[in-house]
């Protein structure tokens, strides 16, 4: 009795972040639902030079219309923040402004949200990793002759990175994000809040290696 009733002072007594944590192995998905919205989580497996490449995707449950966008997403590791990379800072990675390197001058060739028949974001496969027939950016969209991104590259980009937006009641739609470059050696793991419709759901994101 004693017990259980310290171990109910304990949970009290921490903060709401850590007791609604969602954690587990974040490239097969995570999932944090509510009476208001079903939130889909997928981290990639691996680092696009040096940054963490997250999938989001939210099914709003609460009845209205709600906006969404990147604001809506925090990244910590720890108590210091990590931004999300800008559409201008990626635009400038393919054009190989950003940073010398040969892994920089190659696309983020990330896989596009699912879609069903109707055109409209599919979730109910959004559990694992993205599905591999769909196709990313290709690397060949790259011209490293003239350091200058593809039209259709950057395009692609735009189509698959988180905007703002409005979900529809009852509707799917979400995006992808990519973090700033991460110190790998000394970013083990990163939480991600993701708020909606008046809540927060928090998961914890362990950082590839």
């Amino acid at each position: 009795m004693i017990r259980t009733l310290f171990a109910a002072v304990l949970i009290a007594a921490m903060p709401a972040s850590a007791q609604d944590m969602i954690r587990g192995d974040a490239s097969a998905g995570l999932v944090s639902k509510t009476a208001k919205a079903e939130v889909h989580l997928i981290a990639d497996p691996a680092l696009n030079d040096r940054r963490l490449v997250l999938k989001i995707v939210i099914l709003n449950l609460s009845g209205a219309a709600q906006p969404f966008g990147p604001d809506a997403v925090t990244i910590a590791a720890g108590d210091a923040p990590i931004a999300i990379a800008s559409r201008a800072a990626l635009i400038a990675d393919l054009s190989g402004a950003g940073s010398a390197s040969d892994e920089t001058a190659q696309s983020h060739a990330t896989a596009a949200l699912p879609t069903n028949g109707a055109g409209q974001t599919d979730v109910t496969s959004f559990t694992g990793g993205m599905n591999s027939g769909v196709a990313g950016i290709p690397n060949s969209s790259i011209d490293r002759a003239q350091r200058r991104p593809d039209a259709k590259a950057v395009a692609q980009i735009d189509a698959i990175l988180l905007k703002p937006m409005t979900i529809r009641a009852n509707g799917a739609d979400g995006g992808q994000l990519l973090t700033e470059r991460l110190k790998r050696s000394k970013t083990p793991e990163v939480t991600v809040a993701i708020a909606f419709a008046g809540e927060t759901h928090h998961f914890a994101v362990k950082v590839p290696r």
